[in-house]
């Protein structure tokens, strides 16, 4: 018999009578040899051990029982059962919380193997080079020399970017793009990169779909090409012969967007199928001897199937170890709103001030640029620059952050504080300090982009010319442009809470701060003025470069002076209802995630903490 406790645990009606067959076909079919091994010891010791079975309920739910008992007699046995399902299901989550920390720690200390190798082979050709060239060999010796030590310092960047970019989309705060653009142009300029590289190996890269009519749509370029181009690099690594093909068609379509197709398909050694299903891993070496020949963290994939995730898309592979792999992307556009954007080349020469405290690199910068056909003034610290910038007109300010008299952020901070034109130069920062939060001082200073040390020649040729469609861009469209690479950092920083507090607070002080500046300037309480005024303007610089801000640095000048006539406090309020309008239209196109986190911004909650 059992106790009317046991039959509610097993889900058995109370007039059943319990049997030995009954018991045997509600037992776990695995557990019943496990029973009855224990049943047979305790006729032979008197006692059942506590032994653990599954029980099959009638209703179809499975419970973990421990059972235990002596024996009263030859034929008789008294005994418990408990119901442990609860501390089992706690039990089996512990297990796989350790079993994942386990894994998180093999995965992080292969990752950290694979860093190691591919930092540590670079540098041993990078200081053997440097070795080599203390000799002072002959021209001849020089240039393998040279070229060796180039390609081992791009191999070592190479490594460094890899983890960075991983890093910023495992952290779930890369902030996807919305802009119209053209999706066959931006793949043939991705494409157009590796004709080289291609070339070079003696491969075709051949383009099938990208010929014809423009095809505008909305979404980040960028993050498409990056995407592309770790498939499109590996395809040209990993093939010996044959060619690589870049394919664009649409898949299909719904109310909000276009689905396309991306194919890149190599007819190189391919991927074991036991190997597919770990292709895109954190640090997967498909081919570990491969991998290490070629050069390469293992990165890539990773990168590009979570950049496809971001942009609503995904990302498969098949292959054929006799005949090539294939990549397949689809990614949903959303249809242009507008005419595509189509960056034109940037042509002639520039006025450049270059400050860098560094004598080698400030010799090699200079060249670099003179080679160029740019014109250089090159300076040694924050204080020169600042006397130069004053003196003379510049088209750019390529500034480092860390110099002796007067730093980069305090050279930004004073540059920005001059006239016209000179406060609206636009300013590169340069730095070996990357950090976000050292970034974010960076930008609130007045800088327009940065770039991280070692300085590559080709980075900064691209990161010059982006600078001056940029600016152009900034001309025609009557000076105002928000900075989405900003938005980005705040993101990365804080999160899409914080950036969206600090949104939603960027669109109530256009609107309310006019009318306190208007109300200080007619009370003559200047000093307030001048408060609010550079507190909205240092507020605009943290989202780019605007109209509205360099009027509210010349309103501070004013009120400095004691002066600020009326038509400036309306060409003040016209103004910001202009950059009001931008702002609501920029902010309404950002990211999902970021749009949600603004909706649910109660404006009372970034009030009280920034009101006082």
């Amino acid at each position: 018999m059992w106790s009317p406790h046991i039959y509610h645990m097993l889900g058995i009606a109370p007039d059943v009578t319990p049997t030995r067959d009954m018991i045997r076909g509600m037992v776990h079919a695995d557990d019943l040899d496990k029973i009855d091994v224990a049943m047979q010891d305790a006729m032979t010791s008197g006692n059942l051990a506590q032994t653990r079975i599954r029980w099959n309920r009638p209703d179809g739910k499975t419970v973990h029982l421990l059972v235990a008992g002596q024996m009263d007699g030859p034929t008789t046995m008294i005994g418990i059962m408990r119901d442990v399902t609860e501390e089992v299901e706690t039990e089996r989550s512990l297990i796989a919380a350790r079993d994942q920390a386990r894994a998180a720690e093999r995965a992080k200390a292969e990752l950290l193997a694979v860093m190691s190798h591919e930092i540590r082979t670079p540098m041993n050709g990078l200081l053997n080079s440097v070795d080599a060239l203390r000799r002072n060999p002959d021209e001849a010796q020089r240039r393998p020399l040279l070229d060796a030590l180039n390609q081992s310092v791009s191999s070592v960047m190479s490594v460094v970017d890899d983890m960075l970019d991983y890093s910023r989309v495992e952290s779930g705060r890369v902030v996807i793009e919305s802009v119209n653009f053209d999706l066959k142009a931006a793949i043939r300029t991705m494409a157009d990169l590796f004709e080289g590289m291609a070339g070079a190996k003696g491969l075709a890269l051949e383009m099938h779909g990208l010929d014809g009519e423009p095809v505008p749509v909305r979404g980040d370029s960028a993050r498409l090409q990056q995407l592309l181009s770790n498939l499109v690099s590996n395809a040209i690594k990993f093939t010996e012969a044959g060619s690589v093909t870049i394919g664009l068609s649409p898949t299909r379509s719904d109310d909000e967007a276009d689905y396309w197709m991306i194919i890149i398909r190599d007819s190189g050694r391919g991927i074991g199928q036991e190997t597919l299903g770990r292709i895109f891993s954190r640090g997967e070496q498909v081919d570990a001897a491969r991998m290490r020949l070629q050069g390469g963290t293992g990165l890539g994939l990773a990168i590009s199937q979570q950049l496809a995730e971001a942009m609503g898309g995904s990302i498969a592979v098949s292959s054929d170890p006799a005949k090539g792999t294939t990549f397949s992307v689809e990614i949903p556009f959303k249809r242009a709103d507008g005419p595509a954007i189509v960056e034109e080349a940037a042509t002639g020469p520039l006025n450049i001030l270059l400050a860098e405290d560094n004598p080698i690199n400030r010799r090699l910068m200079a060249g670099l640029l003179t080679r160029e056909g740019h014109q250089v003034v090159a300076v040694e610290d924050g204080r020169k620059a600042l006397g130069a910038i004053a003196a003379q007109p510049f088209d750019l300010v390529l500034m480092d952050m860390q110099m002796p008299e007067l730093d980069g952020i305090s050279a930004t901070r004073a540059i920005r504080a001059l006239d016209p034109p000179a406060c609206d130069t636009p300013i590169l920062a340069i730095s070996a300090d990357s950090q976000p939060d050292r970034r974010r001082i960076y930008f609130e200073a007045g800088i327009d982009s940065f770039l991280a040390k070692p300085i590559v020649s080709g980075q900064l040729l691209d990161m010059i010319a982006k600078m001056r469609r940029t600016r152009r861009a900034a001309t025609d469209s009557g000076g105002d442009q928000f900075n989405r690479e900003r938005l980005n950092l705040l993101v990365e920083q804080g999160g899409y809470d914080d950036a969206a507090i600090l949104m939603k607070m960027l669109l109530f002080d256009v609107s309310d701060r006019p009318q306190r500046i208007a109300a200080a300037v007619r009370a003559q309480a200047w000093e307030l003025a001048a408060a609010e005024a550079e507190a909205l303007r240092t507020l605009l610089d943290s989202f780019g470069s605007f109209s509205l801000s360099r009027l509210l640095a010349a309103i501070v000048r004013q009120c400095v002076r004691h002066e600020c006539q009326p038509a400036v406090l309306d060409e003040l309020f016209e103004q910001a209802r202009a950059l009001a309008d931008v702002l609501n239209k920029e902010f309404g196109a950002v990211p999902a995630p970021i749009a949600q986190a603004i909706d649910n911004v109660v404006e009372p909650d970034f009030l009280r903490g920034t009101r006082g």
